[in-house]
């Protein structure tokens, strides 16, 4: 018998911590219902079950977005709703005027209903809002499948150049004397075949002189007062209410360069009589095709050979395969032009690492069309296109892309945040519905003749609100589906982090039991084992 050592002692208190330890785990997961309270627990089941509770608090979030997003869309589907009834009273009231029975005196009073109906459409198209956002002004217009060259479209006619596709104006530095008190004046612009009126007399003092300071040689002032001038047109473009792009322009040598694409290959600018588009521009007539030359300087009218193109955030370079002279054949430029795009979308893919629309990030190939009108039309699945000039060169690209089209295509439309990860987006847009978009600005039922027009334009509108009321229908019809896929998601996926992270009440239980009575035991060996070395004394005696 040894008693320097009392091994059984310490096999015994060994035993005793070791069950003593597995009850306290016991404990701990019954106190807090996890099985997993720290890395050490399971190092591996911790990593899978966070990235599973990031995927279920996503998953949501989404749902909760997708509940605003229908919660926007019905109010925008409210105020069109008012608008419907107004449309439909100003019908009865056209129907009525062009009745034989009415005087002018009759047809007088009508029309001012008319006019404060059409006020009112106004007003709400204006008003309308949700979380500050205006919805039916025209701000949230997709930018999807639009026609190019509209005000809110991001296409671009690049790869077309006939005859009036371009208006040019270029004549080097411009002189001292090219603007005076007197240049700021109402003056009355054509864009389009559409008057347009800008108010340059409104212009502050420090705006006068940025532009007077555009005279000079230096680049920076020429520039300022290019931004300034072309601000100040696409403001009066969107006051006219006409629908028309904006135009654009840029320098270049110190030439000055606006463009339109309003028209599609129909497109030029004119500036007026008077004021500071015509000190700028000058009163030369507008070349149509080939080289335009204004004051000595030539600039050659060719296509753009390379531009980048944004899709739903992706930015990537876009090159020509093929060259696309004046008078190429539209389905042609849309071949190419497409193919282009596709090439870098394919690219762009494959940087991703993205093979289908499984993967986040996927970029669904474009679909270039040819419109009756001579206009494309870029559809993308994705989202939003946005194609961009590469500036600071001397040749005039054919983009038709103007500072409208660029802010459109970067709010294209609504997006909606429906999923947990990146790219997981819907994008929807809302047209304009105020009475110019709706084309019943200049209706006038004062007279037979038009009120009988205007039963036509009416009828337009009414078609026009009914179609965006369908579509914000369908979108939250879209979304209410969407809401219960999340829902149906995140349960499940809860389900299978509960299995990893939570602890079985029942299995526990039973291990803390056996763990106590475990260490209750090893405690009463434990004090067993400290008597044996008493057996020693009785050999002593």
């Amino acid at each position: 018998m040894r008693i320097n050592h009392n091994i059984a002692a310490l096999n015994t208190y060994r035993q005793l911590n070791s069950a003593a330890g597995a009850q306290s785990k016991s404990m701990e997961k019954l106190s807090s219902g996890l099985r997993i309270n720290r890395a050490g627990d399971d190092a591996a089941g911790l990593a899978i079950s966070e990235k599973m509770r990031a995927q279920v608090r996503g998953l949501d979030q989404a749902a909760a977005n997708a509940q605003d997003g229908i919660s926007l869309i019905q109010t925008a589907e409210g105020a069109l709703n008012e608008t419907h009834s107004i449309l439909q009273r100003m019908r009865e009231l056209a129907d009525q005027s062009a009745n034989g029975t009415n005087t002018a005196e009759d047809r007088k009073a009508l029309q001012d209903e008319v006019k404060q109906l059409k006020d009112e459409i106004d007003r709400i198209g204006n008003t309308t809002e949700f979380n500050t956002q205006k919805l039916l002004n025209g701000n949230l217009k997709s930018a999807a499948g639009a026609s190019v060259g509209q005000n809110t479209t991001t296409g671009s006619t690049v790869g077309k150049l006939a005859a009036g596709t371009i208006t040019v104006s270029a004549g080097g530095s411009i002189s001292a004397a090219a603007f005076s008190t007197s240049s700021f004046v109402a003056e009355t612009i054509n864009v389009d075949g559409t008057e347009i009126t800008v108010n340059w007399q409104n212009l502050s003092t420090d705006e006068q002189n940025i532009i007077k300071n555009g005279a000079s040689d230096d680049a920076t002032s020429q520039q300022k007062a290019l931004d300034l001038m072309i601000s100040k047109i696409n403001e009066a473009i969107d006051q006219s209410g006409s629908g028309v792009a904006h135009v654009s322009g840029y320098l270049s040598s110190g030439a000055l360069t606006l463009t339109s694409g309003s028209e599609g290959t129909n497109s030029k600018i004119t500036a007026g009589t008077a004021g500071v588009l015509k000190d700028a521009l000058g009163a030369a007539p507008v070349a149509t095709s080939g080289t335009n030359t204004y004051n000595g300087t030539s600039v050659a009218a060719s296509a753009a050979s390379s531009f980048t193109a944004d899709i739903n955030g992706v930015t990537m370079n876009v090159e020509l395969s093929a060259a696309i002279s004046n008078g190429e054949d539209m389905s042609t430029a849309a071949d190419i032009l497409q193919s282009a795009i596709n090439t870098a979308i394919t690219s762009a893919n494959a940087t991703a690492g993205a093979t289908s629309n499984a993967d986040p990030g996927f970029i669904s190939d474009v679909k270039v069309n040819v419109l009756k009108d001579g206009r494309f039309e870029i559809v993308s699945e994705t989202g939003p296109v946005k194609l961009a000039d590469k500036a600071g060169v001397t040749t005039v690209k054919d983009l038709g892309l103007s500072s409208a089209q660029t802010e459109a295509s970067s709010n294209g439309g609504m997006t909606f945040q429906i999923g947990a990860n990146k790219g997981q987006t819907i994008t929807f847009g809302i047209n304009d519905m105020r009475s110019a978009a709706l084309g019943i600005a200049s209706v006038d039922i004062s007279t037979q003749a038009g009120a009988s027009n205007a039963l036509e334009s009416l009828d337009k509108a009414i078609k026009s609100v009914s179609s965006e009321r369908s579509k914000l229908g369908a979108v939250q019809n879209r979304l209410e589906h969407t809401i219960n896929n999340l829902s149906t998601s995140s349960e499940n996926l809860t389900a299978a982090e509960s299995r990893i992270r939570d602890v079985d009440m029942a299995k526990e239980m039973m291990n803390q039991t056996k763990n106590s009575i475990l260490s209750q035991a090893a405690q009463a060996m434990l004090a067993q084992a400290n008597q044996q070395p008493q057996g020693v004394l009785q050999l002593l005696r």
